[in-house]
This record gives structure tokens, sequence and C-alpha cells, in this order.
């Protein structure tokens, strides 16, 4: 591989540069768990700086909110920024339902740290490959709560807006006719930004530009008598019903049970599937898992709907339905998995209904003409206020007030909550909210004003390991903090701190004992609830925390704090991984808020603790950031060649051992609307290795996101354009119906596109002149205006076809002559794979610049680039709720850094030998595609390409699937040229028919 010397200096520079901020793996971690902070003034001078940075040279849009976050400091309801004092404020909308269990989820912090996300947290399985027990076992969850009927479930790599065109894709196929192109929607409806989705969203302001004349959605009132005759006038239109329980972005329009259920007949009577979006409702916002079911609808198949949809605290897009989806697409596991572990605690948030309520009807009598129509349900609140004018006054003062939420429709305030918000949480949040009402016409009302300022000590005091002299008035200091039942023997005492450590806190001055804490091996504690079950005694690495105790006087003083932060700091000395505890639920709120601080969370909770009914909570404090295990031998787990896009260095780089990854992935981030460091640093590392003639950057969540942004992008500058080229083998996706229209349909179901949208020949196939003349052809029919623009992968990931310098040239000059933007997928050449560089067009003529490059990385990601031609930079105008998943950029970050410095020669050498071998094993018809460790190899037919591919199979070699023909050889970047020309290349031609008796080299003799 080629490499600019200056070039390389500056990545490595940026390297060293970014690496010294990061947090080390495992560094001692303070959560804010106490309160709302604002600095005074307001002051977030280092999230300003991090944000320059993002915003240098217009990369990106300046639409990010002004706070960059802390993800590894924000803990339950509150979401702390970067800065020194930092910025605390109540997170009331749950990142817009995308957490139910707030920041710091304790179940994900527990997988983390305990294993459960081994396989998917340092790069990401790709389940069209290999079997993944993790999303089996989410769907076999998901299924056994959905509604009657409901027997199949399946998942899309980005949130609501591909779930639900996953949704429309099966419901045209099973609908009453595969060649109808409307949906049929609701007034104040809203499901998502794709094109399809869009259509289907009521509010004309959200389409506008976008709208695709022929299928745009049927819209209808919230009547059940207007449905009743817009489906008897247009139902022969129609191929589907979609609707949402409660209609969020309309403004959290709550359904009566009649109407839904009335929606329900009428679709069935006339003979049209039913989808329900449950994208921002599902995962028990309602206090139910599903808002249908909390409606009482859905017990039997009568009452369900054909299809739900969920996304936002699924952790991806999630499609629950009466048929089978055999389309599926490689989803983000450890985003799934998040989706898992909030599933098995969604019904903890229905406790939070009735506190909410009461609270809410006390604020509509605080404000009676102001406060209207409050509704709640679970964990989702709302009111309206008179008008927008007041709307807004509200929403502009929400971060000087100390919370962040979000309007819907015209004038209505929305919360979401989570499980982790308790009483005082409640107290805190409507104590805000009333002082923002009153401050309605005040112009002063966003003007910060300090709060919540770090208390002085005005103690000094001294830590030491406990003496003889110590143990009167340790004993006199424990019988008076506690009651008899929870009171520990001096005995007990002693035979901990003769296994373990004991440690005192005395006054500097007076010499008066402040508090004390006592902690031994787990193992210690054969009879003690908790350590009794705990699932890691016997392995010898954690310490329990058997006693902390503050005297009255002291406390307030942080000798609680400097305690377990000293006991801490002696359990990582002695080689521990773990320190547990336990604290008394509902009368030691303030030491389970210091454990969560210190990185606390929940292992189990114990029923019938201290001698009756009470409750304990058994945490467990991580010493140690999780760490790659060791990978199987390879003899033992053979060699996979199918998923190298999705895991670029295999299963678990150990180069990943040196990011912290847990507050990124306990704590997701809403990435359309906030930044955290580590996606900055993400982002300056793409502005490095931007491709030629491009100079911005827009972010997706998935890989047919990239398309149908790229489209809308477009769009707003071409409004009147309808139509986007593709070429002959391209692939885009196939969730999408607009990836699907642009992807050749060969080895997919019927009723593959939606768009009648045509594609050239590729000039692999037919030559470079009768591609430039189907184009121009194509915009003499249509006009050039009509075009939205083409699109081109440099290497096809099904077929294989690569695009040569002269095709590029010369599409180019066509295009560019009819102002027509041109764009290349670089999904199978990017990220260094090609062998050319950063990226495949490298390979190609200097002179090439394409508009849009687009580029899927694997995981829950996706990247355009795009030339200031057809830029918008204006603020919120391309977003959608994730814009990325901040895990996943790590792992490419990552990822692009090793390739950087990785010599792919030696493979992409030894690979292209043993295909073209392969290919003379194969005899007539076989072709060899792809470029540098992106490799197919296409066969005589079908059959033969299924026949070598599952004799690789069982012999453990794993290869992709192209087009119905061809397979696709995509190792991993560091693979061994060893293992192809021995294990790979003996499976491979045995597999084709023929013994290893070949000889390497045979490409000169094929040609």
């Amino acid at each position: 591989m080629s490499r600019d010397p200056q070039h390389s200096r500056a990545l490595e520079l940026l390297e060293t540069l970014q690496r010294e901020e990061s947090p080390a793996p495992g560094a001692p971690v303070r959560r804010e768990t106490s309160g709302v902070r604002i600095p005074v003034g307001g002051g977030l001078s280092q999230s300003a700086a991090w944000l320059e940075r993002l915003y240098h040279g217009e990369l990106v849009p300046r639409e990010r909110k002004p706070q960059v976050i802390d993800t590894r400091r924000s803990c339950g309801p509150y979401m702390v920024s970067v800065d020194e004092p930092p910025m605390v404020l109540l997170d009331a909308c749950s990142q817009i339902a995308t957490l139910n269990e707030g920041f710091a989820n304790p179940g994900i912090l527990q997988g983390l740290h305990e294993g459960r996300f081994d396989r998917c947290l340092w790069a990401n399985p790709d389940n069209t490959n290999v079997a993944v027990p993790e999303l089996d076992e989410y769907a076999a969850y998901l299924l056994g709560r959905a509604p009657a009927g409901l027997v199949h479930a399946s998942f899309v790599c980005a949130g609501g807006a591909e779930a639900n065109e996953k949704a429309l894709r099966l419901a045209r196929l099973h609908g009453p006719d595969p060649t109808r192109r409307r949906v049929l929607a609701f007034d104040g409806s809203f499901h998502g930004r794709t094109l399809v989705t869009l259509g289907a969203t009521s509010n004309p302001a959200k389409r506008k530009g976008v709208d695709m004349p022929g299928y745009e959605a049927v819209f209808c009132p919230r009547d059940l008598g207007a449905l009743e005759t817009t489906l008897r006038e247009r139902g022969t239109e129609l191929y589907a019903v979609m609707i949402e329980p409660m209609m969020a972005e309309g403004g959290d329009i709550h359904l009566a049970r009649e109407f839904l259920l009335g929606v329900r007949e009428l679709s069935r009577a006339h003979g049209l599937p039913l989808i329900v979006d449950e994208v921002q409702t599902g995962f028990g916002t309602s206090g139910s898992f599903f808002w249908w079911t909390h409606l009482g609808l859905g017990d039997s198949p009568e009452t369900a709907p054909d299809l739900l949809t969920c996304a936002k605290k699924a952790g991806l897009g999630v499609v629950l339905s009466r048929w089978p989806d055999e389309e599926p697409a490689p989803v983000n596991v450890a985003s799934a998995l998040r989706g898992l572990i909030q599933a098995e605690t969604a019904h903890m948030q229905a406790a939070l209904e009735a506190p909410i309520r009461e609270r809410l009807h006390l604020l509509v009598a605080e404000f009676p003409g102001l406060v209207s129509e409050p509704r709640v349900a679970g964990t989702a609140f709302a009111f309206d206020l008179p008008s927008a004018r007041e709307r807004d006054a509200f929403i502009n003062q929400r971060f000087a007030r100390g919370f962040m939420t979000y309007h819907a429709g015209e004038q209505t305030i929305r919360f979401r909550l989570g499980s982790c918000w308790e009483l005082p949480h409640l107290d805190d949040l409507f104590a805000r909210v009333s002082s923002a009402l009153r401050r309605l016409d005040d112009p002063t009302a966003q003007d910060y004003e300090p709060e919540g300022a770090r208390r002085r000590r005005t103690r000094r005091f001294e830590i030491r390991e406990i003496s003889e002299d110590d143990w009167a008035e340790v004993m006199a200091l424990e019988q008076r903090a506690y009651e008899p039942e929870r009171s520990d023997t001096e005995d007990f005492l002693r035979e901990t701190a003769a296994a373990g450590v004991a440690l005192v806190a005395r006054d500097s001055e007076t010499d008066e004992l402040l508090g004390f804490v006592f902690a031994a091996p787990l193992e210690h504690y054969a009879d003690v609830a908790g350590p009794d079950g705990d699932r890691f005694r016997g392995v010898g690495h954690t310490l329990y925390a058997a006693d902390l105790t503050v005297s009255d006087q002291a406390r307030g003083n942080g000798v609680g704090r400097a305690l377990k932060t000293e006991q801490i700091r002696w359990a990582r000395a002695n080689g521990y991984t773990f320190v547990s505890g336990r604290n008394r639920v509902g009368l030691t709120t303030r030491m389970a808020g210091l454990a969560r601080s210190l990185g606390a969370y929940t292992a189990k909770v114990l029923d019938n603790q201290y001698g009756g009914d009470a409750q304990a909570e058994y945490y467990r404090i991580p010493l140690l950031s999780p760490t790659p295990p060791e990978l199987p031998a390879a003899s033992q787990r053979g060699h996979d060649l199918a998923s190298g896009l999705q895991a670029p260095f295999g299963p678990r780089p150990a180069f990943m051992a040196t990011r912290e990854l847990v507050g990124p992935t306990a704590s997701r981030l809403n990435l359309s609307n906030w930044a955290t460091p580590d996606s900055i640093q993400y982002a300056e590392h793409l502005r490095a290795i931007l491709p030629r003639g491009t100079g911005h950057l827009y972010t997706t969540s998935s890989r047919d996101e990239l398309l149908d942004k790229s489209l809308r992008c477009i769009k707003m500058a071409r409004p009147a354009a309808t139509i986007a080229v593709g070429v002959d083998g391209g692939y885009l996706g196939h969730t999408t119906a607009s990836a699907r229209s642009l992807s050749d349909p060969a080895g997919f179901g019927p009723g593959f596109a939606l768009f009648e949208w045509p594609r050239i020949p590729h000039p692999e196939d037919v030559g470079v002149e009768a591609s430039v003349a189907a184009l121009t052809a194509l915009i003499e029919t249509h006009g050039a205006a009509a075009i939205i623009g083409l699109f081109v992968e440099v290497v096809g990931e099904r077929s294989g076809k690569v695009l040569s310098s002269a095709a590029a040239l010369a599409l180019s000059k066509l295009c560019g002559a009819h102002g027509i933007p041109l764009a290349v997928v670089e999904t199978a050449s990017g990220g260094y794979r090609s062998g050319a560089g950063a990226w495949g067009l490298n390979a190609l003529d200097p002179g090439f610049c394409p508009n849009l490059v687009l580029w899927y990385p694997g995981g829950q990601l996706g990247q355009i680039f795009i030339d200031s031609r057809w830029w918008v930079g204006t603020p919120l105008m391309l977003i959608s709720t994730w814009d990325g998943d901040e895990l996943s950029q790590i792992r490419t970050h990552e990822q692009l850094r090793a390739a950087h410095r990785s010599d792919l020669g030696p493979a992409i050498n030894t690979l292209d030998d043993l295909l073209w071998e392969a290919a003379t094993a194969a005899g007539e018809g076989a072709r060899v595609g792809g470029m540098g460790l992106y490799r197919t190899l296409s066969f005589a037919s079908a059959e033969q390409a299924t026949s070598v591919w599952e004799a690789c199979r069982a012999k453990h070699l794993l290869l992709g699937r192209g087009l119905p023909d061809t397979l696709c050889f995509v190792p991993a970047l560091d693979v061994a040229p060893a293992a192809l020309r021995g294990p790979v290349r003996t499976i491979l031609l045995d597999a084709i028919g023929h013994g290893p008796g070949l000889e390497l080299g045979a490409r000169e003799r094929h040609e």
C-alpha cells in the first residue's frame, strides 16, 4: 500500500494528541448523582472548544446542543457536560425515549463487566454470516410479549424509519396487490425520515422538497367515518394502513381504544395489513410493554395488528409480524443487546405513572388558563400551552432552568422519563417546570443562575488503617448509627479487619472519629445475604464492603466519599477486580448514591432483609475495564472470509483494549443533538482522510440510510428531481425502498423495488461507451432536471465489478455537463480495504472527483462525504434521531488507525493468487472480481456457487454471498497469508471439486 509520508505523520500526530486527552480504560470514575449544576454564567468553555474542533471548516452543520457530553460521568437522569465545573441537567426526555433507565444503565454495566457483551463489544458480528445468540434471545423475548398472531421478529440496523420501511415492505409483499404504491396514514402522523416514511408523515414542512409524486401517502383525519369513506374511495390504491397509537411528534396525541379498534376492523375489511408504529411508545413507555396492549388490544388475533414496529429503547429497528422476513440485513449486535437489557426491565417504568399524574395535576392547578390538556401514561407525559409563542418561551429557557426536554406539534411540551427517576427527582423536575412557566414573559429567563456548586469541606481529616486504640470509639459509633438488626458486632468487624482492611477517618485537629470502613474478601462472608449467592464467590477477585459509617456531625464534608475512595484504591492496589456491598433500600439513599457515583451497578435486589420485609441493593463496583477475551484457536473457530466489513480486524482485536468503552455503551446519546469527545475525535480523523473533492460530512445509522439521506440532501437543491439512477449489479442496501429501488434485485424476493428507477449497464460488462450512451438516453428521455443523481460503487459489493478510471471520468464528465450529482459507494473499497489508501477512489485517475462518497463501515454507522456544491449546512435539515452510534464510531476510529498502520500487500497478493487459481479450477465461466481485500469469485451458475459455498461452510470456511452466482471473499485486514495459502486454499479447492494439487500463480495461465 502506497503512503504519503507527510500525511501518515499528520495522522500519527493527531492520534498522539487524541490519546493524550482520552480517558484510560479502567480509570476511576465519578458519576454525577447529587443534582443539577449550573456553572456561573452558564460557562461551557471546554464544550465550546470541543465544538469548534468539530465545526472547523464547516465539516458538519452547526446543529449540536452547546453542552458536549461526558457519557462516563452521566448517571441516571443526570446528563453531564465535559466542562469543569460541568453543567449537569435533568434529561427529562431520556434521549428522545431512547433510554428507559437513564444514563449508566445498571443492567448494561453489569453486562459489560460480567461478560454478556464479550461477543459483540469489540467488533460487530455479521448476523448474515454467523449465528448470533443475542439476536435469537432478543427475538424470543419480544415474541413472548407480542400481540397475538405476531410470530416473527426481524431487526434492522437503524431506528424507527427503517423498522417502518421493513414493515411496509412485508405489508406490500403480503398485501392485496404488490404493485400498489400508497399507504394510508393519519393527520398528525410521523413515521421517520427516509423517503417513504417521510411520505407517510403528515406535516408538510417535514416533507418539503422530498415528495415523490405517485407514491404519496393518503392522509386521513382521525375519524372512523372519514376512514371508512377514504377506504371506500381510495382503497384500491393502498397496500397498507399505518398508525401510531400515541402520536408523539404530532403533539403526544393519545388515540382512543375505540378508534384504534375501528381502524383495525376497517383495515381488515378492506384486506389491508395494519402496521402499528410503536417506535416511540414501545418497551414500557406506557407502563405496559406495548402501548397497543396498554389499551387492552392485541390479546386475540382479531384485535392485533399485522405488524408492529419499535426502535428508540429497542436499540435498533424491530419489526414483529405475521410474516417472516426473508431478507435480513446486518445489524449492530451490541445495540440489540442493549435493547434486550432495556426490555428486561421495561416493566419498572409503570411505577412512575401515579406520582407523575399527581404532580401534573398540581401543575395544571397552579397555572389555570396556561397549562391545559395534561396527559400521562407510564413515563410519558405532556401538556399544552396556549400557542407556539409560549411553547418557544418555555423551550428556550430549559437549560437555564436545569432540564432538557422537547416540544411537539404546535403547542405541546412533552416529557419522557425512566425508571431511574425517584420521587426527589420528580419533585425537582416539576419545581423547575413551574419556574419556567412563571417566567415565560421574563426577558431574563434565559440567563443562567449558578446552582449546585460543590461545597467546600469545613473539616480536615486523615484516613489510616485501624489500630487497637480506635476500637472503643468505632463500636460506639456503630451502635449509635444503626438499629439493632443492622448493627455489626465487634467480633464480626474484627474478623473482617483481620481478613481484609479497616480504615478510619479522624479529624486532623481534634482527633475525633468521623467514620470508618471495613472490607474483606467476598469468600469471608459465607452466611451474609448477597455474598452467599454472588456468582463470583470462590474466584477470589471481589472485596466485600461490610460496613461504611459516618458520624452525624461529619456528614456533608466528604468523609464517606473519601473513605470509600480509599477503600477502592486499596482494593486496586491489592489486585481485586470488584468491590461489592449492600445498602438498605429506602434508608441509605446517600450511601447508594455514593456507590453509584463511584461506578457501582445493582447486581441484584435482596428481599426479606434485616429481620423483616426490607430490601437490600447488592451492588458491585468494577475496578477494571472490560478486556477482550482470548479467541479460541483457529482450528476451533474456522476461517471467516465473510465478515470483514463488520469486523475489519476480526471479532476481538487487541487494540480495542486501549479505549474506554463503558461510558459510551451504557449511556447512549442521540448524536444528532449532542456531541462527545469520542465522536468529535472520530470526526477529526475523518476530516484528515476526506475523499478527494469532498469537504463536508453527514453521519447515518446504517447502510440504507446513507442513500436516503443523500437523496434528501440532493433533492433540497433539485426538488423536481424524482429519478435516481443505479448500475447493473449494484447494491446500496435492501431495507429501505430507495435502496431496494437502486440495487440489483437478483437474489431477492418479488416486488423488490418500489420506485421505478433505472439502472444503466456496468462499464465492465458493456464498455465505457455503452454505459455512457445508456445514461445519455435516460437524460434525453426524462430531462436532466428529473434525475436526482447517479450512484455507482467503486467495487461492487455483490458483483465484484470495479469502476475503472476511464468509466469514472466519462460518467463524471457527462453528469457534470448536465448538472447531475455523481455519488460513489466505498463500502467494499473504503477503510483501506482496496489497498490503494484510505479509499478505493485513490486507485482511480486523480482527475475524478465525485460529488458524494458513501461509506458503510459496519455496525450502526454510515458516512456521507460531500462537496460544497451539494452540501446543505442548514442546521437540523438532515438529522435523524441517532445519526450514528458512539460505540460504532469508536470502533471504526480504532479500525482506521490500525488499517493505516497495516501492510496489506502480502495478504492482497496471496488472496489474488488464490482466487485466480480457484477460477481456473472452477472452469469456464468463472470470473474473479473485486480489489484488494474485497474479492469475488463468480461461477458459471448460481447452483455451482451455492454448492461451493455450502461445502466450504461445512468445513468451517465462511464465504459471503453476492449476486446469486457470486461468492465474496472479505477477510479481516490482518488475515495471515499463511492461512490463505494453507487451510483456506485446501478447503476452497476441495469444495470446487479439485484437489489441492494445483499450484499458486495460476493467474497468468487463466488470463
